[in-house]
């Protein structure tokens, strides 16, 4: 009877231990997919650092600002001569057409225009 006892305990004892076992081994396993998944961020806003340190120093210099004052603010340097033409013109040249006004139907009105041609 005590060695029935003593064999129980052990069991329970053994389940017990190895559910523990069990539970760090799975959060060690966690604590890597998190480490790796910072990692991994980490990466990313550091190569998007370097984009937007290469954009800045883009942005401080005398051409880009210097092409900014020429397309937004329509300024020229001495002896230039700045010619603005009107959208409607460019369009008449390219030959751009308006946009068609699309006609928009109720459901009953489609579905019989599509079964009765």
């Amino acid at each position: 009877m005590i060695k029935k006892i003593l064999l129980i305990l052990g069991f329970i004892l053994a389940a017990v231990i190895i559910y523990s076992f069990g539970k760090q081994i799975y959060s060690s396993l966690e604590a890597g997919k998190r480490l790796d998944t910072e990692a991994e961020k980490l990466t990313f806003l550091q190569r998007r650092n370097e984009d937007l340190k290469k954009s800045l120093s883009e942005v401080g210099s005398l051409q880009f600002i210097e092409a900014q004052a020429r397309d937004k603010l329509s300024l020229a340097r001495p002896g230039e001569v700045v010619m603005v033409i009107p959208q409607s013109e460019i369009d008449k040249v390219l030959g751009a057409q308006k946009e068609v006004e699309k006609v928009v139907l109720p459901y009953w009105q489609g579905w019989l225009k599509l079964f009765v041609k």
